[in-house]
This record gives C-alpha cells, structure tokens and sequence, in this order.
C-alpha cells in the first residue's frame, strides 16, 4: 500500500492539541521483550527500524513513499503478498500516530477498515489494523491490508502487510509475524 502524503491538516491540527499530554494509560512498556526470529524468516533493516520477513521474499525497487519493501515471488490472483515500511516526519507518540492512520484510511474511498484492535509492538501502545482495498486497474484483484505504526525520534514508522483478498487466510500468520517483529530506535 501506498501513502500519498502527510496527513491532513485537519488531522494534524486535532493531533497537535493531544500530542502534548502524555498518556500514561498507554505508555511504553519497559518490560517488553521482543519476539524471537522465527524459522524461515530473516531481518532486514533501515535507518532507524528492522523487521523480520520470510527469508524467500525479495527486496523490491521502490517506487513511491515507501523507505523499504519487499514481496513474495508468488503471484496469487494476480497479486504478489508484501510487506512494506513508510516513514515521515511525526512527533507525536505511536498511538496517536495510528489513530490518524486509520482516520487517513478511512477516508480513502478504495479502502474499506474491517478491524482495529489495540497491541503491543515493540513495546508501544498502538493499532493494528486490517484493511479491504478495491482493486487498481488494470488488476482486477482486490486485496486485504494489516498494518501498524511507530513513533520514535521525530519520525513515524508505518508498517505493512498486504495480501491478496481471497489468500489473506492463507498469509495471516506471516503478517502477524512481520508486524510483531517490527522495531524503531528509541
């Protein structure tokens, strides 16, 4: 998936007045301890992050906002699976960072928001959220989306997992784990 830019101003202007206040509700947990590697899968990383994938996915050649991304050489519906990070500059904390995330989804007419669910990722407070996205001619593949996203040192870290619609079942555990293996720099 693809962002097309920073967030509203709108957004921006109603995240401004709550990024200033610490939520002490959904502060970083210093007790986390990061999941360990999986077999068949390898990390990778960024200036700033790392995330572990499937050891058989290939680094893809960027095209657009994304800091780094990779795909699945198999083709299911005309659709490779993918996993993908974008950053921009956020200052805010992870939480806050995700709940704008998901009112910028929900705002995207292609994009349909079917969960959210609060988690724990890399020791953050944050969202997970699944995503039905209608095709993009010429493809005629819908596919399904799980994301999350940090905040760490002035930058906001989206992370995500895409899959196409009728595998996402198939791809859901190998999404989990690229989500849960996902870390910033503190």
């Amino acid at each position: 998936m693809r962002r097309t830019g920073p967030l509203a101003l709108g957004l921006a202007l109603a995240l401004s007045v709550s990024a200033g206040c610490k939520r002490h509700d959904r502060a970083r947990s210093s007790s986390y301890t990061p999941p360990a590697l999986p077999a068949g899968f390898v990390q990778q990383s960024g200036t700033g992050w790392h995330i572990s994938v499937p050891a058989t996915w290939k680094e893809m050649a960027q095209k657009g906002p994304a800091a780094w991304a990779a795909n699945d050489p198999q083709v299911v519906d005309d659709f490779h699976a993918n996993a993908n990070v974008v950053t921009e500059p956020y200052t805010g904390e992870s939480y806050d960072y995700a709940k704008a995330n998901e009112n910028d989804l929900r705002a995207k007419p292609r994009a349909t928001v079917e969960t959210v669910h609060e988690d724990v990722i890399d020791g953050d407070p944050t969202l997970v959220i699944e995503t039905r996205w209608a095709p993009t001619p010429p493809s005629t593949s819908a596919y399904r989306v799980v994301q999350t996203a940090l905040a760490s040192h002035g930058t906001g870290y989206v992370v995500t997992c895409a899959v196409s619609a009728s595998a996402f079942e198939r791809y859901r555990s190998t999404c989990d784990t690229i989500l849960r293996s996902f870390a910033v720099e503190r």
